[in-house]
């Protein structure tokens, strides 16, 4: 298993580029991409956001036991 502290800094780095790339291409701006790919990215963001969730629990429960 990768180490949970590597893993929820990387899932921070691609939740922030989602969330960078719906700034630049989402609904609000200049020229939006189309309504699917937009869809995606925020599905992909909320998947990211859950798997953090059970890493920054597997992190405290590995510091709880030692």
């Amino acid at each position: 298993m990768t180490d949970p502290a590597e893993m929820i800094a990387w899932l921070d780095r691609r939740i922030a580029s989602a969330n960078a790339w719906l700034d630049d291409h989402g609904r609000t701006s200049k020229k939006p991409r189309p309504e699917m790919e937009i869809e995606t990215k925020e599905y992909d963001i909320g998947r990211f956001e859950e798997i953090r969730v059970a890493y920054r629990r597997a992190l405290e429960n590995r510091r709880a036991s030692a």
